[in-house]
C-alpha cells in the first residue's frame, strides 16, 4: 500500500479507443447553468451549458474526484469530433463540432458548450423547449482519462482523491433529464478494488481485537457492494 502521497499515472491507450463498449469511458454530471435562448443577430436557437467545473471536489461513492484546469487543453487543441446529445443518446444529436454546430470553450471555471439547434428538427426543438421551461436543467459529459493523480489518505475512513489532469478523449456533452450514477472506467474500479482490499487489512496481519476485525470486514463488504453497483450501472 502506498503511503499518504501522490501518484501520477498515464492511462493513455496505445491505440485510439473504440467508442462502443469501451470500458474506459466515464461519465460525470454537473448541476450548473443550462439555458435555451435565441441569438439576436440571426434568431438562431441555442442550448448553452457547463459540461465540467474545475477544482470542484465531488464524492463518487468510494473516492473523491476533482478536474484540474487545463484538463481539456490537449483534446480541444486536436479539434475533436464531439456531439451534443440528449441523455448521451447519439441518435438525439443537438449539435456537432465537425459540423460547426457545437462550440466548446475552455474557461477558467470549466468547460462550456453552445449547440446551435436545428429549427427543422422537431426532436431537437422539443429538447430546446424542455430546457427553456426548466424541465431539463443539468448537463453531463462522456470522456476518457489520459492522466490522473491519486492521493491516498492515512485515515482508513477517508476516501482517496483522484485529480483528473488530462482528458484523453471527449465524446459528448449532454443535457440530461436525470443524471445517471457517475460511470467510472474499468481501470479505476480495478485500482480502487485493490486499494480497498489493502486498506481493509486483507492479506495482512489480523486486527488485534474482535471489534476492529468486524469493522474491517464491514468496510470491505460495503465498498465491494459499491464497486459491484458501479459495474452494473
Amino acid at each position: 500500500m502506498p503511503p499518504s502521497n501522490t501518484q501520477i499515472r498515464n492511462t493513455a491507450p496505445d491505440t485510439a479507443p473504440e467508442t462502443v463498449g469501451n470500458p474506459e469511458i466515464e461519465r460525470r454530471f454537473v448541476v450548473a447553468e443550462l439555458r435555451a435562448s435565441v441569438r439576436e443577430d440571426n434568431q438562431q436557437p441555442t442550448i448553452e451549458g457547463v459540461a465540467a467545473v474545475y477544482d470542484q471536489e465531488t464524492e463518487i461513492m468510494w473516492f473523491r474526484e476533482v478536474i484540474r484546469p487545463g484538463a481539456f487543453d490537449r483534446v480541444l487543441a486536436e479539434n475533436p469530433d464531439v456531439v451534443a446529445a440528449l441523455n448521451h443518446n447519439w441518435d438525439m444529436i443537438l449539435g456537432r463540432t465537425t459540423a460547426n454546430t457545437l462550440h466548446l470553450t475552455d474557461t477558467p471555471a470549466g468547460l462550456r458548450y453552445i449547440a446551435d439547434v436545428n429549427k427543422d428538427d422537431p426532436e431537437a426543438m422539443s429538447t430546446y423547449a424542455k430546457i427553456q421551461r426548466g424541465d431539463i436543467h443539468q448537463s453531463s459529459f462522456a470522456f476518457t482519462v489520459r492522466k490522473d493523480e491519486w492521493t491516498y489518505p492515512e485515515d482508513k475512513n477517508a476516501l482517496p482523491l483522484r485529480a483528473v489532469i488530462e482528458v484523453g478523449e471527449l465524446y459528448d456533452v449532454s443535457p440530461v433529464t436525470f443524471p445517471a450514477y457517475p460511470q467510472t472506467s474499468a481501470s479505476v474500479r480495478s485500482k480502487l478494488t485493490e486499494w480497498t482490499r489493502i486498506r481493509s487489512g486483507e492479506g495482512q496481519e489480523a486486527p488485534a481485537g474482535e471489534a476492529e476485525a468486524q469493522q474491517a470486514q464491514e468496510r470491505r463488504t460495503k465498498r465491494q457492494r459499491l464497486l459491484d453497483l458501479s459495474e452494473k450501472s
